[in-house]
C-alpha cells in the first residue's frame, strides 16, 4: 500500500466508526457501552491520519477526545465485569 493509500483507508475506515458511534446514539441510551467504543476506535485511526500527516489541531482535539472517551470505556469495561 501506498502512503497516501494508508491515509485514505485510516480515514474512512475512521469515519465508519464515528458514523456508527452516531448511529448508535440516535438509536438511544440502551446502545451503550457500544456506541463509546465505536467512537474510541474512530477517534484512535483519526488519530493515527492526523499525526501521519502532521495537523496539529486534529491531533490535539482527537488526544484529547481519547482522554475524554477513554473514560467512558473504563466505565463500559467495568460494567461487564461486574
Amino acid at each position: 500500500m501506498t502512503y497516501k493509500q494508508v491515509d485514505a483507508l485510516l480515514q474512512w475506515s475512521a469515519t465508519v466508526f464515528i458514523l456508527a458511534g452516531h448511529m448508535l446514539n440516535s438509536a438511544g441510551p440502551q446502545t451503550w457501552p457500544y456506541n463509546v467504543f465505536c467512537f474510541f476506535i474512530g477517534t484512535i485511526l483519526f488519530l493515527a491520519w492526523a499525526i501521519r500527516v502532521k495537523i496539529l489541531a486534529q491531533i490535539v482535539v482527537n488526544a484529547a477526545s481519547i482522554v475524554i472517551t477513554g473514560a467512558g470505556v473504563v466505565a463500559g469495561v467495568a460494567s461487564f465485569i461486574k
